[in-house]
């Protein structure tokens, strides 16, 4: 529900006490009032969040145990990738040589350089696919009830869904930092065609196609997470309001001080960033409109306030976000300032 105008200026032309007579006047402060109960109404969609899981010390019970098991596999393979990014050099001055003096010695060197940086860029790929799957077994499972019923009945698989926010949180930060594997790909997308017959090739043309566009994204653990939240969300209505109750579970227990352990209140504040980046990417509206789930005035506050040492998680609300640069509420943007 979007006013054309402000609600103060449109009331007040509708409604001014100095132009109307006292009744009405009286029985337009009745409608203002009435009104405002509307508005209410409408926008308070932020789910209750008086949750508390036990991040540190969440076991799965019988019923977690199915899938919690198939996203413990991908999970455990968190760190491995995150090495590749973290450890990733690149084959700059290779590839600088082919362009600048291409010949066939040049070209080779620069292949066969590029070879081994491809071997990581798949992996990557490959565990990004994972972590959408891991992302919808999660989603479907903790949206079958009530949300917060939900996160506070299944709270070994909402660790398991902060892990992943967290994940995407930190290798898309990394990846950030590594500007050159977009340019390293399309570089050995542009010379292997002359290579079709070396034994170390594994990927080939069809499926460096596939991976290009993983490989142009500035965020692209995030862009998977989201591709693959919002296939889900075409047949659950739930998913949407259960993320928007993760953010808020994550921030009511970092303002409440649930945690003494720092580690653990840098996870729950990744961990909101995360559920907030992804609400944004896989809502209509996004994430700084009234009418979200998410309570972002206050998320932002906290992290500007509390969280001063890791400037990067109020960089990824504002960059990894889709509506922020078009749809953002000027009082919300101010708060990055």
């Amino acid at each position: 529900f979007i006013l054309p105008r402000p609600l103060h200026e449109w009331w007040s032309e509708t409604c001014n006490p100095t132009q109307q007579h006292p009744v009405s006047h009286l029985r337009c402060k009745e409608q203002e009032s009435k009104m405002g109960q509307v508005f209410t109404s409408l926008f308070s969609k932020k789910p209750a969040c008086d949750i508390f899981v036990d991040i540190e010390n969440a076991k799965p019970s019988d019923r977690e145990q199915k899938v919690y098991g198939e996203v413990k596999e991908i999970l455990a393979k968190n760190e491995a990738v995150m090495k590749l990014i973290v450890d990733y050099k690149g084959c700059q001055s290779l590839c600088r040589e082919a362009m600048q003096n291409a010949n066939e010695q040049t070209e080779t060197a620069a292949f066969e350089g590029l070879l081994q940086t491809i071997d990581s860029i798949q992996q990557i790929h490959i565990h990004s696919k994972d972590i959408g799957t891991a992302c919808q077994l999660l989603l479907e499972s903790l949206s079958k009830d009530d949300a917060k019923q939900t996160l506070e009945d299944q709270q070994a698989l909402v660790k398991q869904f902060g892990d992943a926010l967290v994940f995407i949180i930190d290798f898309d930060q990394k990846r950030l930092e590594c500007p050159q594997l977009s340019n390293d790909f399309a570089f050995y997308r542009r010379l292997l065609p002359k290579f079709p017959k070396h034994p170390d090739v594994r990927v080939k043309a069809e499926e460096a196609s596939s991976m290009a566009l993983f490989t142009a994204k500035s965020f692209p653990m995030i862009s998977a997470m989201a591709q693959a939240t919002s296939e889900v969300m075409d047949s659950n209505e739930k998913i949407l309001a259960l993320i928007g109750t993760m953010a808020n579970a994550c921030y009511n227990m970092l303002s409440k001080k649930n945690f003494e352990n720092q580690n653990t209140n840098i996870f729950l504040a990744k961990a909101m960033t995360g559920a907030i980046v992804l609400y944004d990417n896989v809502s209509d509206s996004g994430v700084f409109v009234r009418s979200s789930h998410v309570q972002i005035k206050d998320a932002i506050k906290l992290l500007k306030k509390d969280f001063k040492d890791n400037p990067y998680l109020l960089n990824a609300v504002r960059y990894f976000t889709k509506h922020f640069r078009d749809d953002c509420p000027a009082n919300i943007a101010a708060l990055f300032d």
